[in-house]
């Protein structure tokens, strides 16, 4: 059997096994979805009890920060914040895939994209400059990344054999299978398989894990929340976020940290809100997660791209050509597309070796220290609030 089929054939075995946490909730107009984060210490069975006690309709519990996604009226959102083992409550927040624009899709022959060329990946892959991974390098290999997106096409000829698992958080009765495009054109940014056709990704040979969390171009922030449990608990080295929100959610703040501190890497793009000071999105905006704004094929920074005080890095993100939905290829635009090259860059350094310099027991800062000293200035040397510390740089974050 075909290894990417038995990858979707133990996908939905595990799927069907987990089912929901909590059974269906009844909606009706007046309801709202939200999320209730319980004080430190409260056990699940108490948990239960003031949900059945309020008299709302569980959606899933969210175990990573001792909370649960609830369908509730006026009446009993009073009960519940009244209850003393509730500590807060807050909106299940929409988030949004960060891309702003496509074109047709081009020819099937393989190709390195500008901007995978333009960090240099293949400097670190491709020593030859023949095309292909060199035997003696690593380019992404065992490094394990996982894509809280819209799912990856796990069929693509382009991707299929770097697809290692995944997880559906929208319904984990089902595979995580990309039905909107978003998510599988940021998986061949990252790991788009060196095989002859199509495109080449930053690091080809990278470990991919599809985390579905948006259906279409948006999702709840809760269910990003349960695909960062389920990084966690499958020892996820990486992160990919191309997603944004506008709103701090306390809830989802907790599950970033609690992320970071398992020393994973996250890479989040800086949103589409530019060209404003203070408009990137959340979750590149919290300390903990790398943001990256994009640049065009002139390095110049586009007027869409979001700009602030957190923006810690840019990379390329206009015209960006990738894999798509189906067996097809197109190019976007959007930090979306940036935040992906950075994230193939991250997993380079991961595999080509960088050790626990603070003694933590983690080298998530050791990754991100790399990739920020290392990067290109465009322009004024030093930080911005348009590129960060520059332009992402794979080869000499490498040490080539």
């Amino acid at each position: 059997m075909h290894r990417l089929s038995k990858v979707i054939l133990a996908l939905l075995m595990v799927c069907v096994l987990a089912g929901p946490s909590l059974a269906a909730p009844i909606t009706s107009p007046d309801t709202s979805r939200k999320i209730v984060v319980f004080q430190t210490g409260i056990s699940q069975q108490v948990q239960n009890d003031v949900l059945k006690k309020a008299g709302v309709n569980g959606v899933k519990k969210l175990s990573l920060i001792n909370a649960a996604v609830v369908m509730v009226n006026q009446t009993n959102e009073a009960d519940l914040l009244a209850q003393p083992e509730v500590l807060r409550l807050e909106d299940d927040a929409r988030i949004y895939t960060q891309e702003s624009g496509k074109s047709v899709p081009t020819a099937f022959i393989e190709t390195l994209p500008w901007g995978i060329d333009r960090i240099d990946s293949d400097r670190v892959w491709d020593q030859n400059q023949d095309g292909v991974v060199d035997d003696n390098a690593n380019a992404g290999q065992g490094i394990k990344v996982a894509l809280l997106d819209t799912g990856i096409n796990l069929d693509h000829p382009d991707l299929a054999d770097n697809i290692y698992g995944g997880y559906n958080a929208i319904d984990p009765r089902k595979a995580p299978m990309d039905t909107y495009g978003h998510g599988t054109h940021v998986a061949g940014i990252i790991a788009g398989v060196a095989n002859g056709i199509g495109v080449v990704g930053a690091a080809p040979q990278a470990n991919l894990y599809a985390v579905k969390v948006l259906d279409v171009n948006s999702g709840y922030v809760s269910d990003v929340i349960e695909g960062l449990q389920w990084c966690i608990d499958n020892n996820m080295q990486i992160v990919n976020m191309s997603v944004g929100l506008t709103e701090d959610v306390s809830a989802f703040h907790d599950a970033i940290i609690a992320a970071y501190e398992r020393g994973i890497v996250m890479v989040a793009a800086a949103g589409n809100y530019g060209p404003g000071e203070n408009t990137v999105t959340y979750p590149a905006k919290y300390p903990e997660v790398i943001a990256v704004g994009a640049t065009d094929s002139n390095d110049q920074i586009p007027y869409w791209s979001s700009q602030g005080s957190e923006v810690a890095i840019a990379a390329p993100g206009q015209d960006i050509y990738s894999t798509f939905y189906g067996v097809t290829y197109k190019s976007l635009m959007g930090t979306s597309m940036a935040c992906p090259h950075v994230t193939g860059a991250a997993a380079l350094v991961l595999a080509n070796g960088i050790t626990d310099a603070n003694g933590n027991g983690r080298v998530n800062d050791e990754v991100r220290d790399r990739l920020l000293s290392t990067a290109t200035d465009l322009g004024t040397p030093g930080w911005d609030s348009t590129s960060g510390w520059g332009l992402v740089n794979a080869a000499s974050a490498v040490g080539i």
